[in-house]
């Protein structure tokens, strides 16, 4: 289905790299040369908040209508437009923090704060100092599956480290293309080291089926390389993958002594979800929760299954407000399996906090089914 992209700049154009079937709409007709560049994309020069315009681009059937120009009038304008045609998906880049009332009274729920993304950068650096920080993570890993991972989870890591100021290392094998993963780790100034294997690496984890995850974690620790984060692709499982209970990521997850990162978002998060029950691993989950979001300049949600220690959410809630991180609480109803995979289902998040194993009300059966069928990033703590 079509999207449309108002705004030909840096982050439109990657954006439309990332979504086929886009139409970009830019101001600039100087841009058109480099835009027309991009495979599978549709340029127009114009106004993208211009009703009449975007009536001729057209507005029905639209899938996502997204605004990344670097002024908010225009933005709000041009949202403004999207939401009087029905369009239900809007994503705007919102500059001044400010201005976040006016887009959520439009009703619009997909906002960015790139400038509040650089202050809690720089609150960070003048807190902590260059050599210390709230980081949750300084080395990520990425092993690279396949050549998908490069469009999937090794972009959601750069996104990642990018806001972390972490180094990114990757497994891969020698028929990537290792000049596009450094091209763009530069471009985003993330500093990254590419491990070859002379095999594809996914081939590897077959032969050793039973023992997946062990195979990607001793092939990282051979080079005395220790990450603080994993992050990889979500899996396509077929049925008897199901059936016979195969899962790459999964066993992943169970034998890591760090962070999974179960990676489908591929950009920042705007919106954070923590799952927390009584057990001893809420303090990490609400902990890397607040983390990330100040990071990403991200509102942060906790869902609240049963009841917990007051001084937990206390804690919690003096983090977020320590790291301008906006906080919300819901409490779980009735049938916690059901209810919460629901919320974890509903669209509204694109990350969900989850701990590693579960020895409260949340259970390994529900980690595992947040972990398989959630539509956003799901992040597994220790």
């Amino acid at each position: 289905m079509k999207k449309i992209i108002v705004g030909g700049g840096r982050a439109g154009r990657e954006q439309a790299v990332q979504l086929p079937e886009s139409v970009i709409i830019e101001l600039n007709p100087g841009k058109r040369e480099k835009l027309s560049e991009l495979a599978g994309v549709e340029v127009i020069i114009g106004d993208g908040s211009d009703e009449e315009l975007l009536k001729r681009v057209g507005l029905e059937g639209v899938e996502a209508f997204i605004s990344l120009t670097g002024n908010d009038d225009v933005n709000y304008r041009a949202a403004t437009i999207a939401k009087k045609h029905g369009i239900h998906k809007i994503i705007v880049r919102v500059e001044d923090p400010e201005d976040r009332e006016r887009f959520q009274k439009l009703g619009i729920e997909y906002i960015m704060f790139p400038t509040k993304i650089v202050a809690n950068l720089i609150g960070d650096l003048v807190r902590f100092g260059a050599g210390a920080s709230s980081t949750p993570f300084e080395k990520i890993f990425v092993p690279i599956l396949n050549k998908d991972t490069v469009e999937k989870a090794f972009k959601e890591a750069l996104f990642v480290a990018s806001v972390a100021r972490a180094e990114v290392t990757a497994v891969s094998s020698v028929d990537i293309d290792r000049r596009e993963m450094e091209s763009r780790a530069m471009e985003m100034g993330v500093p990254l080291t590419i491990l070859l294997e002379e095999e594809n690496l996914m081939d590897i984890i077959k032969k050793h089926l039973h023992y997946s995850g062990y195979v990607i974690i001793d092939h990282v620790k051979e080079r005395l390389y220790h990450p603080d984060c994993i992050i990889i692709d979500h899996e396509e499982r077929g049925i008897l993958d199901k059936l016979f209970k195969r899962s790459v990521v999964l066993k992943l997850i169970k034998c890591a002594s760090c962070p999974v990162l179960v990676a489908r978002t591929y950009g920042y998060y705007e919106r954070v979800l923590a799952l927390l029950d009584s057990s001893d691993t809420s303090e990490s989950v609400g902990k890397h929760a607040v983390q990330i979001a100040h990071l990403c300049g991200a509102d942060m949600y906790l869902l609240i299954l049963e009841v917990v220690p007051g001084e937990l959410i206390d804690g919690i809630k003096k983090m977020a407000e320590k790291g301008n991180v906006r906080i919300t609480e819901k409490w779980i109803e009735g049938n916690p399996m059901i209810e919460v995979v629901k919320e974890v289902k509903s669209g509204d998040y694109e990350l969900v906090v989850v701990p590693r194993r579960g020895t409260g009300v949340i259970r390994s059966d529900m980690i595992r089914k947040i972990v398989n069928d959630a539509p956003c990033s799901v992040l597994t703590v220790v």
